[in-house]
Formats: structure tokens, sequence, C-alpha cells
């Protein structure tokens, strides 16, 4: 079952004794490549430890703050543990990329949680890459069978290049298919992907089906409206879908066959539910029960993981992840010295 809330109103802040607090008015900047250089396996461990925070409930994290203007979307995500707090800002302009712009940029503030004190400004769309991989990651980790041979990611953008990264990080998998609307696009990022690991063969697929016929696990990374492919029978396609795309009631990257079909459908979060309409247009079709839903902590708290079934992952993502992550990226940071530093005053 869902654990009934996300955000624990019991949180206890830790006392606000001046023994151990760094007394500077430095604070760090991390770019995208600072943040780009810590490890995937540091990332994803920070992510794995968010996961079992969310279990424990030791954490406080209100509810996010949507904002829409001409179809765009502005976020904002807080979350507090005992040692820090952040927020994250997050603009998600759909059509940014006829600009040659990313969809997604943003900023993050992590704070001290004693004092309140800034202590770094983060690239926020590179700490959204990199947890958000890292969250696809550990569903391919806990989800998939160790001889995972083939996969097919939906969407080329800087997610759809970072869920591959993630991917073949945790599975050595011989062949790679990619669809795009922008074939340009996929290209891109079949050289690049190519390039960072040896043994794996990208395939730019313009047919949605022949990706589906031809992988054992399916990503999807987009913003798009309306699935991004067909199937009427899971039989016939892959046995692990993973949803990373959607993130409003209006989204819905996946066919209702996928939730329908599938023995059990794992979120990130409780209110992905709502947020997400991969979960929401099934669920009010009924064809969605409540019972086959789990959250995806479970697993990873267990340390158990689920294959050999056919399962869908859906993420939305939470402040938690950012959190977790931007903490480890500046401790981090200032063991190897990377970022500059900003004088407060």
């Amino acid at each position: 079952m869902l654990i009934k809330a996300l955000k624990n109103t019991d949180f206890q802040h830790p006392s606000h004794q001046s023994h151990g607090i760094e007394r500077t008015n430095t604070m760090i900047f991390l770019n995208q490549s600072d943040i780009f250089s810590i490890s995937r396996a540091h990332v994803q461990s920070a992510v794995e430890d968010a996961y079992r925070v969310l279990v424990s409930e030791n954490f406080n994290m209100p509810d996010r703050i949507h904002v829409h203007d001409r179809g765009n979307t502005l976020l904002l995500m807080p979350c507090f543990s005992e040692k820090y707090f952040a927020t994250k800002l997050v603009s998600v302009f759909p059509k940014a990329w006829q600009h040659q712009m990313p969809v997604v940029n943003g900023m993050l503030v992590l704070c001290d949680n004693t004092t309140g004190r800034p202590l770094s400004v983060m690239d926020g769309a590179a700490i959204t890459a990199q947890r958000t991989g890292a969250v696809g990651g550990l569903a391919v980790k806990y989800l998939s069978r160790d001889d995972l041979q083939t996969a097919g990611i939906f969407g080329a953008g800087i997610q759809g290049c970072f869920q591959a990264r993630y991917l073949l990080s945790n599975r050595a998998i011989n062949t790679l298919y990619i669809h795009d609307h922008k074939p340009e696009l996929a290209d891109k990022m079949a050289r690049m992907i190519e390039n960072e690991f040896a043994g794996v063969s990208c395939r730019v697929e313009q047919d949605p089906e022949t990706v589906i016929r031809s992988s054992e696990l399916v990503i999807c990374a987009t913003t798009s409206p309306t699935p991004v492919f067909e199937l009427e029978d899971l039989q016939t396609g892959p046995a692990i879908y993973i949803g990373i795309g959607s993130f409003q009631p209006d989204m819905q990257e996946f066919p209702d066959a996928v939730t329908r079909m599938a023995e059990k459908v794992y979120v990130d979060t409780a209110f992905a539910v709502e947020e997400s309409g991969d979960l929401k247009k099934p669920i009010e079709k009924g064809l969605l029960p409540q019972d086959k839903i789990e959250l995806f902590a479970s697993i990873v708290d267990a340390g158990q993981p689920v294959t050999g079934k056919p399962v869908f992952f859906k993420s939305v993502g939470m402040a938690l992840f950012d959190l977790t992550v931007a903490a480890m990226v500046y401790e981090a940071a200032r063991e190897q010295g990377l970022g500059q530093s900003l004088k407060q005053d």
C-alpha cells in the first residue's frame, strides 16, 4: 500500500546549538560541469538513500507549487532534512527546443537547516538530469534481469541521454533503440552514447512499433500529451516499462494497455497517481485498481529486486531526491574543490 503522506508534519528540527556550525559568509556556485563531474554511482546511491528516508518519514516535504502560463510550467519544490534544506525552481518550456534551448531549466539553493544560511547555488537542470537519470537507473536495477540485452528509449533530449547513461551503468545491454520526433536529436544521442559506452550499438528508429517489438525494456522521457506508441498485448512488447517524462494530468506517454496488463505498477511518490496522466487517466477509466499500485521505496528498503514479471514504473520526481543529491554534490564539491566561491556580504 502507498504510505498515507509524503510529508512528515512531526518532523523534528535539530537543536540550534552553535557546536559544529561553520561560521562563514561564503557559499559555492556549482555549474553544470561541476555537477556532471560527480560519478553516477554516487548520485544513484544518494537517490537510493532518498527512498529509504521516504520510508523512515524523517523529512518535511511541502506540496510542490505548479504555476502555468501559456503552455509552460514553473515548479517550486522545497524539502527539509535534519542537516539541510533545499528549494529547486524549475521551468519547463516544451517548445524551447524550437529555439535550440533545453526544455527544462532551473536553479537549486541548498541551505543549512540549523542556521538557515545558504550554502550553495546549483544548476537546477543539471541536478534534475542527474537525479532523474538515477531514478530510472534504480528502476532498471531493481526491476530488470541482470542479463538484459536490449532496451528502447523514447525521447532524445537531455533526460533521454541521462536515462541511457544510467541504464548502461546498471546493465551491459548490447543494443539500444532510440526514437525521437526529431531524428537529428536521436542521431546525436546515438553517437554520444556509443562514444561513452563501449560495446553498445545504438539504433535510431523512426517507427515506434519497431522499438517496442525489439526491446525488453522501454523508457519514455518525453513531454508528450498522447501515447508515443501503440500496444494491444504486453506479450508482444517489453516486460518492463519506465515512465519519466509525464508530470501533469494531461500528459500520457504510455497507452492504457501498459498499466492495465502490468502485474504491478510502482511509483516513486504517492502523488504520482494525481500528477501524471499515465496513472490518473487509466484510474479514472477503471483500468488501474489502487491495490495494484505500490511505492517503489518498499522494494529499495527491503533490498529485494522484483524481476520476471510485467511491471510499470512511473516517476514524477520529488524534492527529496533533489535534496539528497544536492547535499551529496555539495559535500563532494567541498572535498574536491569544485565550484566558485561567492561572498554573501
